[in-house]
């Protein structure tokens, strides 16, 4: 019977030490769907020109530094997803390189200026959003220029 407890806690303890890709990003990680998009008119604008989301089926995957953006029409210029690499540093959201996933291959936007991604929130290929709500069912980002609000699922 000793033998049977020594052994379960062993293989438990082996398990929780080998799982090193836990949630680290609390109510963050997850499927969200982007439900609404509001951008300003003007820089001195408020956000004043809303667009539902809600038909186009885009989603944002938050895991570990990795956010993956998927839609049911090509968003991106090339296909239906684009892959991320993201940091959050307090209220902070920072997307620090954005890929058009292939695929077999992932390939780096590099264009500052590019507008492929607006459609799904982001301006150019990488962009800064402040966490104004987050909670375990709604999120809220906005950047200079968009307000993305977002519900999970």
């Amino acid at each position: 019977m000793k033998i049977k407890h020594f052994v379960t806690i062993l293989f438990l303890l082996t398990l929780v030490l080998s799982c090193d890709k836990l949630p680290s990003n609390g109510d963050l990680d997850g499927k969200w769907m982007l439900e609404h998009s509001y951008v300003r008119s003007t820089p001195d604008a408020s956000f004043d020109v809303h667009t539902d989301r809600r038909a186009e089926s885009i989603s944002w995957n938050f895991q570990l530094d990795l956010l993956s953006i998927v839609s049911h029409a090509i968003h991106n210029g090339e296909t239906t997803e684009t892959v991320a690499r993201f940091s959050v540093n307090g209220d902070r959201l920072d997307i620090t390189k954005t890929y058009i996933h292939y695929r077999d291959r992932d390939v780096e936007l590099t264009d500052p200026n590019t507008t492929c991604l607006e459609g799904v929130g982001i301006r150019g290929n990488a962009d800064s959003y402040r966490i104004v709500s987050l909670s375990s069912g709604h999120l809220i980002l906005c950047s200079d220029t968009d307000s993305l609000i977002f519900a999970k699922k």
